[in-house]
């Protein structure tokens, strides 16, 4: 695909992971790895608790490493994201010094679903 072609499908593909569609999460779990599923949850959990979204968590980490995810909000603030390499199932995500959420990847991805069900 060249890059003429990939630039308007990455765009659209952000859009929507950033707009809080519904659908699109319910699709988060069989859509890609650990990093995807981690991701996919943080923006959910922003969404839910009415964050705005400047910039979505991009997320980086070593193969059997922490996974560490950073965005920023509307207003300035930093989105911090972290899931643990000893459990891939937990996250924590932190807006400014705000911890928004701490718990499992997994019920946050199944109450996604659920909401589109």
């Amino acid at each position: 695909m060249t890059a003429r072609r990939a630039a308007p499908a990455v765009a659209f593909a952000v859009a929507v992971a950033v707009s809080g569609c519904s659908q699109i999460d319910a699709l988060a779990p069989v859509g890609g790895n650990a990093q995807a599923e981690v991701r996919f949850a943080a923006i959910d959990v922003l969404v839910g608790a009415g964050v705005e979204i400047l910039v979505a968590p991009v997320c980086v980490g070593a193969s059997g490493g922490d996974l560490t995810c950073t965005g920023e909000t509307v207003s300035g603030e930093v989105i911090s994201v972290h899931s643990p390499a000893d459990s891939d199932d937990m996250l924590t995500v932190t807006v400014g010094s705000d911890v928004l959420y701490s718990g499992s990847v997994t019920a946050v991805l199944d109450a996604a679903a659920r909401e589109t069900e």
